[in-house]
């Protein structure tokens, strides 16, 4: 019998218009999941989606034993969805990554052997598969949170990251916005914990529209890092 990296491990998506994209997202985490861990869950975040992402879900709920679904009445922002996802996890070790397929949960064997001595592995992308805008966007976002907050992360918003629970214990989520990422991180970082860092690729994006980009997303981030910044949040 082949040895398996973890005895348990949670895995949530966020989901917002992403009803083409879920099928073989959910598809290769399962058989991701089955190769490292004796026992596992996967919880998709339906975040309110205007299309059909929701019975999409639903489909594959019923499909996969293993799988559940939390619906949102209405769009409540990429935060919130993460609370959801953390909160409603069930075993020690809590898995995510986003429902657009960007990123390959394939990526993250070569490092689960770091779990024993990492609390927080966080993915890096070598080269994001986003326009120009999106691009400096990003940069702009790690070089304030890294200044403001004296640390040294690479790619804060990449959407591949394991924690241990006893990390989520110690530490207060407060954000409800795209800031959340960069808040645990800081928190992490600040209780002592050890955040290992790895390169992931990110792809484009098969179908749906992306929302990172909109006015309101971003000003919505910023608002809550210059709180956290002063201690308010």
């Amino acid at each position: 019998m082949e040895n398996k990296f973890l005895s348990e491990i949670s895995f949530f998506c966020p989901a917002y218009n992403d009803e083409k994209n879920l099928p073989d997202l959910i598809s290769a985490v399962h058989k991701f999941l089955l190769g490292i861990a004796d026992r596992f869950e996967i919880i998709i975040v339906e975040d309110g989606s205007p299309d059909k992402t929701g019975e999409v879900a639903d489909k594959l709920a019923s499909s996969f034993s293993n799988v559940r679904v939390i619906h949102h009445s209405r769009n409540l922002g990429y935060g919130a969805t993460l609370k959801d996802g953390f909160a409603n996890a069930r075993y020690d070790y809590i898995m995510y990554t986003d429902g657009d397929f960007q990123y390959d949960v394939n990526d993250f064997k070569p490092f689960l052997k770091l779990l024993p001595e990492a609390d927080v592995l966080s993915g890096y992308a070598v080269k994001k598969a986003v326009n120009f805008q999106r691009k400096v966007q990003s940069e702009i976002f790690n070089f304030l949170v890294n200044i403001l907050f004296l640390v040294n992360f690479k790619d804060v918003n990449c959407s591949m990251k394991i924690y241990k629970r006893e990390v989520l214990k110690a530490i207060d989520i407060k954000s409800g916005s795209a800031f959340i990422d960069a808040e645990m991180l800081i928190g992490a970082k600040s209780k002592g914990f050890k955040v290992v860092q790895f390169p992931v690729t990110h792809y484009e994006r098969r179908s749906g529209i992306a929302s990172g980009s909109k006015l309101n997303v971003i000003a919505a981030t910023i608002k809550d890092m210059i709180r956290f910044r002063l201690g308010i949040l």
